[in-house]
């Protein structure tokens, strides 16, 4: 996924200013979308808004600041599910407290962009973040599981305005030849967050409480809110007058798509664990969502103002690395939900150590990050970073499959950097290859599509891994020497097995619990796999073409 925003943003902002500023020239191989450009810009960063030195600095640090925080919440609960659930006996529901935020953020990303054209992208960043801090203090006060999912939803709604907008608003903000240069420090941003989101919930749930995963955005996002209030003034880029862009809003697009999804999610978490899989409401919502996806793509090709456009189905490379960003998606934030989990079950870590554990990857996505960036900007080459990026995640998925209660803590820690090297790279190839290989005009929205599809995957990466992972625990509880009502008591809070019960049978139900998850790892290793054969389907399109006469 990438969340590095330093490559796909870079050519938002050659799409964004080629409409915008006549005297950039950009022309495109209509067959291979090759690109060119001619033109450049000689203003200051901020000078397109009219902003100084000095506010252009305070926007960039605020809207990287909301940035932070909203990346953040995207694992800062993986390391504190056990306590969560430990209070509210409900483990075998937690994982909707990453579905649940990353489906809103995930439906409201295109939804956003069309507003921002028409209120302003600014306008539309404030609201965003409104919303995050509401959902955040929803969240804090939580009374229950089902109000701190809930909650998480309306964070999300909030999350996925303050994402996908910041990195158009930095185009806005700086001249084409710069971009790359501020959106490689926006870039750093989702390094930070993927090692301080786990670390801080442990942090939080072992010596304060749960509740300031959340409470934290209460006290840090207002700051962010205030600097975009106080300098922050963009225009619109809709040409149409505001009545006229909010009649052609695509609506049934978006109903369909929301329906689409949410329907596939259910069906995926009610199975084999609210309901059989052959239930009629899990067959149901399956086949609908499915139903619905497919109408959608029907609805794009017939309304006047889609969300995607059309010709973007058209383009096998396109379609190929759009299909790869679901499955980048799902192994990354399913590993990186679950991997926490394992230490601290079967392991024995606390809730701050198991985010600890994380750092490794952390560490080797930071290195092959800048490799792959390298290898682009030297060579002008970028499906080959996401082909040895997918190789390397195939590798140490299938690897990681062999973990048991007997794997040591050397092996966990080198897989782990093998498999940050290898999702760095990828990071840095899968949406940068979509984007080179479509047409100027469309390098905005390919963008927002490939994000969309990723974190989409995000979503079904941990859904899918709950799924086959609880149904087995349950399964391999029940051959142990346990009561029903022992088994329920595991299953709601996964904190009680270190009381109440004989050292061997502890060990057989957390040898249970690493059993369970090799379930979840074969299905982290059929992602990558399947990721690593997309890549193969695509094409590397050129950079640049010569100028046409």
């Amino acid at each position: 996924m990438d969340k590095t925003p330093s490559s796909h943003t870079v050519a938002q902002a050659e799409a964004s200013h080629a409409e915008k500023s006549a005297s950039l020239q950009s022309t495109a191989s209509p067959d291979t979308g090759d690109i060119d450009e001619a033109g450049s810009e000689g203003y200051l960063p901020g000078a397109k808004v009219s902003l100084g030195k000095k506010q252009f600095w305070s926007v960039f640090f605020g809207l990287n600041l909301g940035m932070l925080l909203v990346a953040i919440d995207f694992n800062i609960v993986a390391t504190a599910v056990p306590t969560i659930a430990s209070e509210f006996h409900e483990y075998k529901n937690s994982a909707w407290l990453a579905t649940g935020f990353l489906v809103s953020l995930a439906l409201v990303l295109p939804i956003y962009s069309k507003l921002g054209s028409i209120f302003g992208n600014d306008i539309m960043f404030n609201i965003a973040t409104l919303i995050f801090i509401l959902g955040s203090g929803l969240c804090g006060g939580s009374k229950s599981m089902k109000m701190l999912v809930a909650s998480r939803v309306i964070q999300g709604i909030g999350g996925g305005g303050i994402y996908g907008l910041v990195n158009v608003i930095v185009t806005d903000l700086v001249p084409l030849k710069d971009v790359g240069k501020y959106l490689s420090i926006t870039g750093l941003i989702w390094v930070v967050a993927d090692v301080a989101g786990p670390l801080l919930g442990g942090v939080f749930s072992q010596y304060a409480s749960w509740r300031w995963c959340f409470y934290i955005n209460l006290c840090i996002s207002p700051i962010s809110l205030a600097i975009s209030l106080c300098f922050l003034k963009l225009p619109k880029t809709s040409r149409d007058t505001f009545t006229t862009s909010f009649l052609q809003l695509d609506y049934l697009g978006i109903l369909v798509l929301v329906g689409g999804t949410v329907c596939i999610l259910l069906g995926v978490s009610w199975g084999g664990n609210t309901f059989a899989w052959s239930d009629g409401q899990v067959v149901g919502c399956l086949i609908g969502g499915f139903v619905l996806l497919v109408l959608f793509i029907v609805i794009e090709h017939r309304v006047r103002d889609p969300l995607i456009d059309p010709s973007l189905f058209r383009s096998h490379t396109v379609l190929a690395i759009t299909a790869a960003e679901f499955f980048f998606g799902a192994n990354l934030i399913g590993l990186m939900y679950y991997i926490p989990q394992f230490f601290q079950l079967v392991f024995g870590d606390s809730a701050t150590i198991s985010g600890v554990g994380l750092l490794p990857m952390m560490l080797g996505l930071g290195v092959g990050n800048p490799i792959a960036a390298f290898i682009t900007s030297r060579y002008e080459l970028s499906l080959i970073n996401a082909q040895v990026g997918a190789a390397l995640m195939t590798l140490t998925s299938g690897l990681m499959a062999r973990w048991n209660v007997h794997t040591s803590r050397a092996e966990a820690v080198v897989l782990l950097i093998v498999l940050g090297m290898g999702q760095g790279a990828a990071m840095s190839g899968l949406l940068l290859t979509a984007q080179v290989a479509t047409q100027p005009h469309l390098i905005g929205i390919v963008t927002g599509l490939v994000i969309f599809v990723m974190t989409v995957g995000d979503i079904f990466g941990v859904a899918f891994f709950a799924a086959v992972y609880i149904n087995k625990l349950r399964a391999s509880l029940a051959i142990l020497t346990l009561t029903p009502a022992q088994i329920t008591d595991i299953l709601q809070d996964v904190q009680s097995i270190k009381h109440g019960y004989s050292s061997e049978l502890r060990k057989d139900i957390i040898a249970a619990y690493a059993e369970s998850m090799r379930n979840g790892w074969w299905l982290m290793f059929a992602c990558a796999g399947a990721l690593f054969l997309l890549t193969f389907l695509a094409k590397q399109n050129k950079f640049k073409a010569p100028t046409s006469s």
